[in-house]
């Protein structure tokens, strides 16, 4: 017999550290099953999820093709060695690699995406003898205390003594950038990193790498306005700085491209991906140029489970998925769709004051915080669970499952524009 909402919450209670954000909420949604884009409690409750459990299922809760594969080869190897090489290994490199942006041909594996964060700088500061770093305020490159030396958000490091090690520069919000005045955001963004980088007495050492999320996810699903990638690009290559391109979140066919870079046509020099590549297991990856990422001599990468044959298994099949359900057109459809919607009934609404996004990947900034608290609980309890980002906790996130179905999304879509309207 299956234990109640409340007795689990009681059990962990007694035993769990208090650093998790379990109990951020005084009663969190137990967890009890998951099947394509809806998750159970332990009551036996159905809820819609419009979050994808961080926006990891890409391809939906326990999708048949992932389970098999990790039930196959559970029956053959489930631990394999980083320091031993492995056939689904191999697989899972010729995958990622087959749909990599052009000109990215390696792979260093990683277990989670913040893993691969701070690899990449690492991986920047041994190819280019520098060491600063350059990104934007809203980043979110993780939590451990190597990457959230990058965060913009200075509360992930404060409970952890950990001092920022990056120079940020503003990201260029087209709804919300204060500090452009009447300008255009884009081009003062650019000019101010063009100005980091170029003036001698800026006091910033020449970086290694400028770190971006080509859409912030965590910051509040800011895209990135035209031109800014290519921008990047462009000084970068001016200065002799690498572009490192974190699709973490909105990769693997969140923004209904493959890549949300793909939108602008840009190609980064090293390049984190996670989450959604996993199926729903730990994977996370840097890709990169071979002329990068053979700088480093063997052993300077180690880990236990970096190479698991369980994960490398779930990520051949689920990138599989993603190209042959045709998950990434799928996204860009609905996502068309669903902004549109969104925009039409909900945009000028008093309580709302943007609705943005690029595929299934949607934000809706409310006024305020606790207005974005009292939404999502709402929403919660009408059984349609959202994330919440932004620099101050005030956007609703949307990054359904790309499995999700029209009809469905419209009835999650409902819910969202009675409560708020």
């Amino acid at each position: 017999m299956t234990a109640s909402s409340e007795n689990v919450r009681e059990r962990i209670r007694a035993l769990e550290g208090t650093g998790l954000r379990t109990f951020w909420e005084p009663e969190p949604l137990v967890w009890a099953r998951t099947e394509g884009c809806h998750v159970w409690d332990a009551e036996g409750r159905s809820y819609l999820d419009l979050y994808a459990g961080f926006a990891v299922a890409n391809v939906g809760y326990c999708h048949p093709r992932v389970i098999d594969a990790i039930r196959e080869q559970a029956g053959v190897m489930t631990h394999c060695p980083s320091a031993a090489p492995s056939e689904v290994r191999a697989q899972l490199y010729e995958r990622l690699l087959a749909i990599a942006p052009p000109a990215l041909d390696r792979v260093l594996l990683a277990i989670t995406g913040a893993m691969a964060n701070e690899m990449a700088v690492q991986l920047a500061r041994a190819a280019t003898g520098r060491r600063s770093v350059v990104t934007f305020s809203g980043t979110y490159p993780g939590r451990t205390v190597g990457a959230v030396r990058y965060a913009g958000k200075r509360a992930y490091r404060e409970q952890f003594g950990v001092a920022a090690d990056a120079y940020f520069i503003p990201f260029p919000d087209p709804y919300r950038s204060p500090w452009a005045g009447d300008g255009d955001s884009c081009e003062i963004a650019l000019g101010l990193l063009e100005h980091a980088l170029t003036d001698p007495a800026s006091g910033v050492e020449p970086p290694a790498c400028v770190l971006v999320e080509p859409i912030q996810g965590n910051g509040g699903v800011v895209v990135s306005p035209a031109g800014f990638l290519r921008g990047l690009r462009e000084l970068c290559d001016r200065t002799g700085t690498l572009l490192v391109f974190d699709e973490i979140q909105c990769g693997f066919g969140r923004s209904g491209r493959m890549w949300a870079a793909e939108h602008e046509g840009v190609v980064p020099d090293l390049m984190t991906v996670g989450k959604g590549i996993g199926g729903g297991l730990p994977l996370a990856a840097l890709l990169g140029r071979a002329e990068l990422m053979t700088t480093w001599e063997p052993d300077a990468v180690s880990s236990t489970f970096l190479a698991n044959a369980l994960t490398a298994a779930a990520g051949c099949a689920a990138i599989d998925v993603l190209r042959e359900e045709a998950l990434v057109e799928h996204s860009a459809r609905l996502g068309e769709h669903a902004l549109a919607r969104l925009q039409n009934e909900l945009g000028g609404h008093g309580a709302v004051g943007d609705v943005r996004g690029r595929g299934l990947f949607l934000g809706l900034e409310l006024a305020d915080a606790e207005l974005a608290g009292q939404a999502r609980r709402a929403l919660r309890e009408h059984g349609v669970l959202v994330g919440r980002g932004g620099r101050y906790s005030n956007v609703l996130i949307l990054a359904p499952p790309l499995v999700i179905e029209e009809d469905v999304l419209d009835s999650g879509l409902d819910t969202i524009v009675e409560l708020l309207g």
